[in-house]
């Protein structure tokens, strides 16, 4: 039997006062755990990723096929662009890493991505969350994790700085109808 996937909201786009919020469904995610003084941890990991896993705290790396977003000192979210790849990097990092000093973890269905977009998404995120989002996300190597109302979510800014505005926010599958609710009524004050 094959499982069925489907995305959170029936309308998976929606455009209200300038303001467009998306559910990005199906991206494939993987949370990574290691050591980063382990320089074989690191070495392989970079190989197989084809990038460099950020050290920063709150920063993101991305390069054509996924994203590598900062969690905590010792972990990141893999986010893809594209399933096949995916499915390769996912069996070469059981391949490469050492199983007793790393996590691997397919966290695809954990949680769903909304990508909000248009020229007053920050003020619209000001209302639900008391991060000074300004500085947090001054550039689009940024991310956030944050409280938006009562639920735990990470923003990731998408946009450079003379861009049109653009965040994605990794939301618990459960919790994110009532984001996106939340959202489309604090888009009522914005007149295109």
């Amino acid at each position: 039997m094959t499982l069925k996937r489907n995305t959170v909201f029936e309308d998976v786009k929606i455009e209200k006062n300038g303001i467009s919020i998306q559910e990005l469904p199906f991206v494939e995610k993987i949370n990574l755990r290691g050591d980063t003084t382990d320089r074989d941890f690191m070495s392989n990991a970079g190989a197989v990723l084809d990038i460099l896993i950020p050290t920063e705290p709150n920063t993101k790396i991305q390069n054509k096929d996924l994203q590598v977003i900062w969690l905590s000192p010792n972990e990141w979210l893999l986010s893809f662009f594209n399933e096949s790849h995916f499915f390769r990097i996912l069996e070469e990092l059981n391949n490469k890493l050492n199983p007793e000093k790393t996590s691997i973890t397919d966290i695809s269905e954990n949680k769903t991505v909304i990508r909000i977009e248009g020229n007053h998404t920050t003020e619209l995120l000001r209302k639900f969350i008391v991060l000074d989002i300004d500085n947090a996300l001054n550039s689009n190597l940024r991310v956030a994790q944050t409280i938006f109302i009562k639920i735990p979510v990470l923003i990731i800014r998408n946009h450079n700085d003379q861009e049109k505005q653009s965040f994605d926010i990794h939301i618990n599958r459960s919790h994110s109808k009532y984001l996106r609710d939340l959202l489309l009524d604090g888009c009522n004050q914005f007149i295109n």
